[in-house]
């Protein structure tokens, strides 16, 4: 098995190849048109894309560019026949998205987009708390904020697919998707936008028993919590999105005003993702991750009506 990273983006850098260096016999070639080959344990390093995709025989490729490129990329390659993972958001429209999903399943090709939140031992803590305890949520209250992006960063170019609300609003599709369920009463959405871009948005999404408030930010100081709140119970937890590798986190239990520090060692959640993906790829399970893709790519679009 071979892994074909387009873009050493510093998340690939920092997240993806350590976790892909933890597998034993897993390769990966490079490509990138902005940085010089580095040591990084790479077998190949190409500087254009569309040769990387020809020449290259990985049978996966992790697309890791701007957002603007994720689609043409993704289409790219399983015209050429390899299974595809996409950073985050996996497309910028609805109908990009029907269209990757429909060619992938045309073409037997395993495609999935790398939220991967849900693969750290945080999460999974927190649906055993739920379960568990038989707890009905009725709030989830979510924040994630970071400071605004150096102005070199693509996530400040409405062309590249920047803004806030396209790189914030997996997230929240996530959550409304392992929280709530397909079934939606009411959605609002109001954003703030500086230069033609989004710069923070707030949300608010009701099920027949469920709200859930987020609040999302290119200009703040960094917070990363979710909440979650039910008759007796109050279950929080930090670092929620983008929880590191390498420390211990801290979920709050709070039962009846009783208050449980329980720690989360360390995980690796991008190595459990992958791990899963190489499994549903020697099972041949090529639709696995076909659903959840379409369910929060049709919230995503509501979510856009609603600003």
């Amino acid at each position: 098995m071979k892994i074909l990273i387009l873009g050493y983006s510093d998340l690939v850098q920092r997240k993806v190849i350590p976790a892909i260096k933890k597998f034993k016999g897993i390769k990966y070639d490079i490509a990138s048109k902005s940085k010089k080959e580095q040591n990084c344990g790479h077998e190949k390093w190409y500087r254009d894309y569309i040769d990387a995709i020809y020449k290259s025989n990985a049978n996966i490729v992790y697309i890791s560019l701007t957002n603007s490129l994720h689609f043409s990329y993704a289409l790219k390659s399983l015209n050429s026949s390899k299974n595809v993972i996409v950073d985050k958001p996996i497309t910028l429209s609805l109908k990009q998205t029907k269209r990757l999903i429909k060619i992938a399943r045309k073409k037997k090709l395993l495609i999935s987009e790398a939220l991967v939140f849900n693969y750290h031992k945080q999460f999974l803590l927190i649906k055993k708390l739920i379960k568990k305890n038989k707890i009905s949520l009725n709030n989830i209250i979510m924040q994630f904020c970071i400071p605004k992006p150096p102005k070199n960063n693509f996530k400040l170019s409405k062309i590249m697919g920047g803004g806030c609300f396209n790189d914030m609003s997996p997230y929240a599709a996530a959550v409304k998707r392992l929280f709530m369920g397909k079934k939606i009463k009411f959605i609002k959405v109001i954003s703030k936008h500086s230069n033609k871009l989004s710069e923070e948005f707030c949300l608010t999404v009701c099920s027949k028993k469920i709200n859930f408030i987020g609040i999302f930010s290119h200009n703040s100081e960094y917070k990363n919590d979710i909440t979650f709140l039910a008759k007796s119970y109050l279950i929080c937890a930090k670092r929620f999105s983008a929880p590191p590798a390498n420390i211990d986190l801290v979920v709050n239990f709070r039962k009846k005003n009783k208050l449980k520090k329980l720690i989360v060692k360390k995980d690796d959640m991008f190595m459990n993702y992958l791990k899963e993906y190489f499994q549903k790829l020697k099972s041949k399970n090529f639709l696995y991750y076909q659903d959840r893709i379409l369910e929060d790519a049709k919230f995503i679009n509501k979510l856009k009506i609603s600003k």
